[in-house]
């Protein structure tokens, strides 16, 4: 289990600063930020990607919250728990409950946006290989 002063250390490494100007701003933007996991993952197929995906919540330093969609079938699964503290970076996208990121994975093709990753208890998660 991670301690304070880790989890701190990963809220001061990546704030929610961005994150929240961006959601003020409505806009989509990568994004790199720290939450603590709110609920256990669920997993569904997706109708556009025709790909396994891992969904779960994170609430920021501030009580942002972010619902988090990584692509499984490009990069491995993240086992995450509530009261876990994760860095997440992706493409933010606002809604009107907060946003979601997502492509929180390696760039899998050329014209795709900044690749991203999800870190939990020190490692890196982006890409199958």
């Amino acid at each position: 289990m991670m301690d304070a002063l880790d989890r701190s250390a990963l809220f001061s490494r990546y704030p929610d600063a961005a994150v929240l100007a961006a959601a003020e701003a409505r806009r989509v933007t990568d994004v790199t930020v720290a939450g603590t996991v709110a609920q256990a993952p669920h997993f569904f197929y997706g109708r556009r990607t025709h790909a396994w995906h891992e969904s779960f919540t994170i609430v920021t330093e501030h009580g942002f919250r972010l619902d988090v969609v990584d692509n499984v079938s490009l990069a491995p699964r993240v086992p995450v728990s509530p009261g876990d503290v994760v860095a997440v970076a992706g493409q933010f996208i606002p809604s009107r409950h907060g946003g979601l990121i997502h492509d929180t994975h390696h760039c899998p093709g050329p014209g795709w946006h900044q690749g991203g990753w999800i870190e939990w208890h020190d490692q890196r998660f982006e890409s199958l290989d």
